[in-house]
């Protein structure tokens, strides 16, 4: 009993720390994740900026090139030339028209793009502010659950050493099985006891059994096989 107490006491102690600890590796992959974001979207910026510039120069060579077509089109002495030339301005204005039409969109994604850039920058400078308030916070909370850990080991391998190893062996396959509650206390009723385990009664002989002093075997309930130990209820005292 004294031994499952110290390891409910351990367990308690080590989810303590993986919840500690697991706070920060989630701090620290939301911001990983955002910063990622924020990178993919600052280099496709990039690409879109270059792209657009691009867009903008062969679109004003476009332009020149549709003026200089023009004004041919007054030195042209046939009609054949001039329907060449036509033909040509028809197509240098449908190729500007066209990379107008990219250069729009790519103004129209410029916005939400930048917009989505400052919220994430926003988003991940909080972040690494939080993530580096919240390291320094539970250091010192981690060291304190690690020191108290290894001092609860210590505690616990003093008492387990006192079990026999087939019984330490049987009572940690059941702390494992049975959500960390192995050893059951036995509550007494009126004729009956109870399984604290599963909550069921005992058979009358097994309940008399457990309650003889100073016996050494070992028993079991029937119903969930946790390890029964009996709580003598406290003496009444006469008034």
């Amino acid at each position: 009993m004294d031994l499952q107490v110290l390891d409910r006491q351990l367990q308690e102690l080590e989810l303590s720390l993986a919840v500690v600890a697991g706070r920060v590796e989630q701090l620290r992959g939301e911001t990983e994740k955002n910063q990622a974001e924020l990178q993919r979207l600052t280099e496709e910026d990039q690409q879109v900026a270059a792209g657009r510039k691009r867009l903008e120069k062969e679109l004003a060579e476009g332009e020149a090139r549709i003026r200089n077509k023009r004004m041919r089109l007054n030195l042209v002495r046939t009609d054949k030339e001039l329907q060449a030339v036509t033909h040509e301005v028809d197509s240098l204005k449908d190729t500007n028209q066209h990379m107008e039409a990219d250069l729009v969109a790519l103004n129209d994604a410029v916005g939400s793009r930048s917009a989505r850039i400052k919220e994430l920058g926003e988003v991940v400078a909080s972040g690494r502010a939080e993530l580096a308030a919240a390291e320094k916070e539970i250091a010192d909370r981690v060291e304190e659950l690690k020191t108290a850990i290894g001092a609860q080991r210590v505690a616990r391998d003093k008492v387990a050493v006192e079990i026999s190893r087939a019984l330490l062996s049987r009572y940690t396959m059941l702390f494992q099985r049975r959500a960390g509650i192995a050893v059951a206390i036995v509550k007494p009723l009126a004729k009956d006891g109870k399984c604290s385990g599963c909550q069921r009664l005992l058979p009358p002989q097994l309940y008399n059994e457990i309650q003889k002093p100073k016996q050494m075997q070992i028993h079991s309930c029937p119903n969930c096989q946790r390890i029964l130990f009996y709580e003598a209820p406290p003496p009444q005292t006469e008034e």
